[in-house]
């Protein structure tokens, strides 16, 4: 089978999001004997060079791994209406969580963003997005929300989402009946290893957040503000937190730090061999206001790093059960973050177990479950029994 990949840049592992994702994908699928074509960049915007690449190449699926909607608008109208003639399937994914949209940010780091000279009206709208209310933001934006997500549904075959439990909002939002164009397809593990049980002990009291350094999706501050509860404890200086990452807020993040006087935290920067940092640590630390599915989760539990997550968005419930694989904390509750972090520094041998089930549970995103699912949705969308 000849698929073709859809993304704005080129696909690599170490940019991470859905670019990581397209590159494992693909990877896998040559694997398994199919062969793999990617177009991106400008080319996406030449009717032409979109055509002869789904001609030239016999294209059979076209799976659209855009997430700017200035492609997505200009793009997907005109792959799919040459896939109407070529007989290619188009397969529309969609990797944010419904309603992100709608998310603002905070009024100290918009003004920061401000000060520093970056794109004053994206900060401004996200200021405002973050001091209104939600419900009359969605009153508001209906019309946009809902060309947003028509645009994925009106052109494509296939409509690709990372959970089901986005599909209220994607009905109310986006104005769509959810129907048998819809499939669940959660999002692959980046490694192809799982952490060995007898290692788990061998980890350092070593606390882990690898992230994009972006305030408005990851609020890391909320992460530093935790951390300042730690340390004011007194009893944990044994731990250390180290970030992993770059981004536009990093140098604003380092201020907090600062201002904070934060201990025993480290700033790495974006690293290569980011695996060697979740098997050496035990903890893993994330904040964000919304993620669309939280990789870096599942990639956490495959290394036997305990996940503990702010509930901010629905498809967390998917991968994190409670005590269980991981922890949750009620979205926004600073306090019961900083106890139940604190309890897992505590209690050793509860931490062991959680990290064993993690390991056990992450299988369930194996590069092969998830590509058996991928390959059983291409048969059904050609008509192959």
């Amino acid at each position: 089978m000849n698929i073709l990949f859809l993304t704005e840049k080129e696909a690599v592992p170490k940019i991470g999001g859905s670019f990581r994702i397209t590159y494992t994908l693909a990877k896998g699928f040559e694997e398994r004997g199919h062969n793999c074509f990617q177009l991106c960049g400008k080319d996406l915007f030449s009717y032409s060079t979109i055509e002869k690449c789904i001609v030239e190449n016999h294209i059979d699926i076209i799976i659209s791994n855009l997430v700017d909607k200035e492609y997505k608008f200009v793009v997907l109208p005109m792959v799919f209406e040459i896939s109407r003639k070529t007989g290619s399937k188009v397969f529309a994914c969609l990797h944010a969580m419904p309603g992100e949209e709608l998310v603002g940010n905070t009024v100290r780091n918009s003004l920061y963003r401000i000060f520093r000279g970056e794109k004053t009206i994206e900060n401004l709208k996200f200021l405002i997005l973050g001091i209104l209310p939600r419900k009359p933001l969605t009153l508001l934006f209906s019309n946009r929300l809902k060309k947003r997500y028509h645009i994925l549904y009106d052109n494509s075959d296939k409509m690709v989402v990372l959970s089901d439990r986005f599909y209220d909002d994607i009905a109310s939002l986006g104005k769509i009946t959810i129907d048998n164009k819809f499939v669940v397809i959660h999002n692959a593990l980046s490694f192809n290893c799982f952490l060995s049980e007898e290692k788990i002990p061998l980890k350092n009291k070593e606390v882990l957040i690898l992230s994009r350094m972006d305030e408005r999706s990851k609020r890391l501050s909320r992460a530093l503000r935790i951390w300042k509860k730690v340390n004011e404890e007194g009893n944990h200086n044994d731990w250390r937190l180290t970030i992993i990452g770059d981004g536009r807020d990093l140098d604003y993040y380092k201020k907090i730090a600062k201002r904070l006087k934060l201990k025993n935290l480290s700033f790495e920067g974006r690293k290569e061999n980011e695996i060697s940092y979740y098997e050496r640590s035990a903890i893993f630390m994330m904040t964000s206001a919304y993620e669309g599915w939280g990789i870096t989760l599942t990639e956490a539990q495959q290394m036997g790093v305990v996940p503990i997550a702010f509930d901010s968005y629905s498809s967390l419930r998917d991968i994190i059960e409670d005590g269980k694989n991981g922890v949750t904390v009620k979205n926004n509750d600073f306090e019961e973050y900083a106890e139940k972090l604190l309890w897992l520094m505590d209690h050793e041998e509860a931490r062991y177990k959680m990290a064993r089930e993690a390991i056990l549970s992450s299988r369930r995103f194996s590069l092969d479950v998830i590509l058996d699912r991928w390959e059983n949705t291409f048969a059904h969308a050609q008509g192959i029994s």
